[in-house]
């Protein structure tokens, strides 16, 4: 994220249950990071240099890590905590050799390195502005080379339709359905509440704006979406 936006700060006790939650509360949560994967690479003895923006529990870094030998792998996180579960993870799979962490921002990496993919999954929402968003996206498109491919993978809808409302009441029927709680539906949908939903059309002219073309919807679940774009030439 950029370094004018507000850090974010995750206790130890959120940082541990932010994956046992994000899998009751998206469909697919686990299977999202394979289908990222798929989007990015034809088979598993590509080389690459891969950027994961908001590396959070290390998701991304296990997954892509562990299927693709030959990618390396640089994770970026403002939040502290989460670093240090990236690490544990990082370390748990033996890929260090491999993946660089770091505590920060997009525009505090070194420079001079290029990547060919990257990945921005469940960290939009933090970000509350328009132009703070086109400012991420932005920086993300300086690190990628021409025609890098971006995965974007995040809560999305326009608050004030009725079809917005009613994905937002049957993604709380979804996670009763499936097992959670009501006490813990309404804590986790308050959550999300806070955060920032934003426009399918925002995000598309948003990414055009900050050099990305060829953007595609891949995954639709109730109130989440996955897009993939591509630097332009």
């Amino acid at each position: 994220m950029e370094n004018n936006n507000a850090s974010i700060s995750f206790s130890s006790k959120n940082a541990l249950a932010y994956d046992e939650i994000a899998r009751k509360a998206v469909f697919g949560y686990d299977q999202l990071f394979v289908m990222a994967l798929s989007l990015l690479a034809e088979n598993n003895s590509a080389l690459a240099n891969i950027l994961v923006v908001g590396c959070g529990t290390g998701m991304e870094l296990r997954t892509f890590g562990t299927l693709m030998p030959n990618w390396r792998i640089t994770g970026v996180d403002p939040s502290e905590e989460m670093i240090k579960h990236s690490k544990a993870k990082v370390d748990e799979y033996k890929l260090n050799d491999r993946v660089s962490l770091y505590h920060g921002f997009v525009d505090s990496l070194p420079d001079g390195e290029v990547y060919d993919f990257s990945t921005l999954i469940f960290v939009l929402r933090f970000i509350q502005k328009a132009e703070d968003k086109k400012s991420l996206f932005r920086s993300i498109a300086n690190r990628l080379k021409p025609g890098g491919k971006f995965i974007i993978i995040d809560q999305y809808g326009n608050l004030n339709s009725t079809e917005f409302n009613y994905m937002l009441t049957s993604w709380k029927n979804f996670m009763k359905f499936s097992g959670s709680p009501t006490e813990l539906v309404n804590k986790i949908s308050q959550e999300a509440g806070e955060k920032s939903f934003i426009n399918e059309q925002e995000l598309q002219e948003l990414l055009s704006e900050a050099g990305f073309e060829k953007i595609n919807r891949f995954y639709n679940s109730l109130i989440h979406g996955g897009w993939i774009a591509r630097k332009k030439y």
